[in-house]
């Protein structure tokens, strides 16, 4: 018998070595890197040819370089051994490219606040979309009222909702900016409510503006959930600081109202949307933040439908943050033009269930922890099979 076989994980390879092969449990952990494959990219201009293809030959990896722009492929152990060589020479750079190994390999996380605790990796997080406003894409204008949002909150925690989002402020394309009074008088009359009708359960506010940000805060709020990074407003990483709140650090590119006019490209959407999110969270942590950051990477924040698909087929790239990532593609447009250009179908958000459910599969299987999402019972009752399957042996 033949098979051929691929791992993602040390510790799937850990296991079929002392399963199958019969390697004793000690040696089967110590070589339980050598069956996981990676491919490293990075560009910089301090590092030394040579030494890079010294280090490389030292490990036994594939190398390549063209000026200052370097990979290497090989298995993990490989990468560790080029790492030991480098560190004589560019300790700063090996310790990274370790740290970057660790991060990637993390499954699971914690989220920690206000009394709550929320495990992350086994079990994917759903947080319920409640948008108490006019104007926004799928559901603007049904929970104006207090009495319906928290009605619809409470139900969407039923569901399974772990996380509720209340935002005050539609940030589809084309929609303009309101003020924080305004935002405010949207959100704090449910957010009150909704602390006390649902005390156990994570709220977040989805909002760029600090004022926002820490008046909720204030009221009981858990997460902030800020579609700009602390681009719109420089005191949102001032407020996420002082209150060390789990902070959703989202990539944008362009503003709301500028979408439908402005001209979207990007060389790489992954790599540039990666870089971003580094320094936004340089920044960040530059503050004196050491609360749980969220890492969402925009998916029709400033993207083509090309760019959406992009981050989907490669979320597992975000995973180099070593921290939970966020994704939100329920009822979104990229889903409907999908849709239309396949099948030739044209539907409505409320009527894209089935390919908001198709995408959030593989952000899922591909890393994704968190899932913002306005169909919770359907979404909870698909992620019980999905999640079963893809932790099946892990923990």
């Amino acid at each position: 018998m033949l098979v051929l076989k691929e791992f993602g994980d040390k510790d799937h390879f850990y296991r079929f070595l002392k399963d199958k092969v019969g390697v004793f449990f000690r040696e089967a952990e110590q070589r339980s890197h050598e069956g996981v494959h990676r491919v490293l990219y990075f560009e910089n201009r301090q590092i030394n040819p040579q030494v890079f293809f010294e280090c490389a030959r030292q490990g036994c990896l594939h190398a390549y370089q063209n000026e200052n722009r370097f990979a290497l492929s090989g298995t993990e152990a490989q990468i560790k051994e080029f790492c030991r060589c480098l560190s004589q020479f560019h300790k700063d750079l090996a310790l990274e490219i370790l740290q970057a190994l660790m991060n990637y390999r993390k499954k699971s996380f914690k989220l920690q606040f206000n009394y709550k605790i929320l495990p992350l990796g086994i079990k994917t997080a759903i947080m319920g979309i409640l948008n108490v406003t006019p104007d926004s894409f799928s559901d603007g204008g049904l929970y104006l009222e207090t009495s319906s949002a928290v009605k619809r909150a409470v139900q969407m925690a039923e569901e399974g909702a772990e996380i509720i989002d209340i935002g005050g402020e539609s940030t589809r394309p084309g929609s303009q900016r309101v003020s924080a009074e305004e935002e405010l008088k949207r959100v704090l009359p449910v957010l009150k409510e909704v602390r006390k009708e649902l005390p156990k359960v994570w709220i977040s506010v989805d909002t760029y503006k600090a004022e926002v940000a820490k008046v909720c805060l204030e009221e009981g709020a858990d997460i902030i959930n800020d579609i700009s990074g602390g681009t719109f407003d420089p005191k949102m990483f001032e407020v996420v600081s002082k209150y060390q709140c789990p902070y959703v650090l989202n990539h944008i590119k362009g503003r709301p109202e500028d979408w439908k006019s402005m001209t979207i490209v990007y060389e790489d959407v992954v790599h540039e949307s990666i870089g971003w999110l580094w320094e936004r969270l340089g920044r960040l942590k530059a503050l004196g933040y050491k609360g749980q950051v969220i890492i969402d990477p925009g998916i029709g924040f400033g993207k083509l439908p090309e760019h959406n698909v992009e981050i989907l087929k490669r979320l597992n790239e975000y995973k180099i943050f070593g921290a939970p990532i966020l994704v939100g593609v329920s009822r979104k447009s990229f889903i409907g033009l999908v849709l239309e250009g396949l099948l030739k179908k044209t539907t409505e958000p409320k009527e894209r269930l089935y390919g908001s459910l198709g995408a959030l599969a593989y952000a899922v299987v591909k890393g994704a922890h968190i899932v913002r999402v306005h169909d919770v019972k359907e979404t909870r009752e698909f992620l019980a099979l999905l999640d079963t399957v893809r932790t099946y042996g892990d923990f």
